[in-house]
C-alpha cells in the first residue's frame, strides 16, 4: 500500500518525503503533478542510526548522554 493514494486532482507538489513502503503514492487521473526529494522503501532504522550519543542541549551539567543511542551503537559494532 503506497504512503499516498492521490486520485482526480490537480496541482499536486510532493517534496521531500520519505516512506519505508516501496511505492510512494499510487495516483489516477491527476494533473499538474509537481514530486521531488521524494525516497520510498527507506528502513527507518537506518534513518535513526544518526542519533548523536553525547547531547548538548539543557541536562545535568549542561550536557546528557542519549543512552539508547550508545545501546544502538554498542549492538550494531557486534553484529
Amino acid at each position: 500500500m503506497p504512503m499516498f493514494d492521490i486520485e482526480d486532482s490537480k496541482d499536486i507538489d510532493l517534496e521531500n518525503n520519505k516512506t519505508s513502503k516501496e511505492t510512494l503514492a499510487k495516483i489516477k487521473g491527476v494533473e499538474g503533478l509537481k514530486a521531488k526529494g521524494n525516497e520510498a522503501g527507506v528502513n527507518p532504522e537506518v534513518q535513526n542510526s544518526e542519533e548523536e550519543i553525547v547531547e548538548l542541549k539543557p541536562n545535568f551539567v549542561g550536557f546528557g548522554i542519549n543512552l539508547r543511542a550508545l545501546w544502538k551503537k554498542i549492538i550494531c559494532k557486534k553484529t
